[in-house]
């Protein structure tokens, strides 16, 4: 990421990647508010869970408050796959080839 915005929308689902900076973050929920004017789309914030890690957790209540919801802990799974900082292991996937095989 070059000092900007990396968007993820898996499904109906939306991650977003920030830097650590609490004014982008006041900024970007500015900016969903106004969509959420604009579409008549409900953005589900209490639904929401925020995740940071390095110099951000030291301000991970601020990004809570900002954003109104509730901080999530790493790893944790998304459509059977971990999440976390660091590089997948095979032996990661492997819960995911099992389900789509299951299908």
């Amino acid at each position: 990421m070059d000092d900007g915005l990396f968007i993820l929308q898996p499904a109906d689902d939306t991650i977003l990647f920030m830097e650590n900076d609490l004014e982008e973050a006041k900024n970007m929920k500015l900016l969903l508010c106004a969509f959420e004017q604009l579409s008549g789309l409900k953005i589900n914030f209490h639904k929401s869970e925020i995740f940071c890690y390095g110099e951000a957790r030291e301000l991970g209540r601020e990004y809570s408050q900002i954003f109104g919801c509730d901080m999530g802990t790493l790893p944790f799974k998304y459509i059977g796959r971990p999440m976390h900082h660091r590089k997948l292991r095979n032996s990661d996937r492997k819960n995911v080839e099992e389900r789509f095989r299951k299908n």
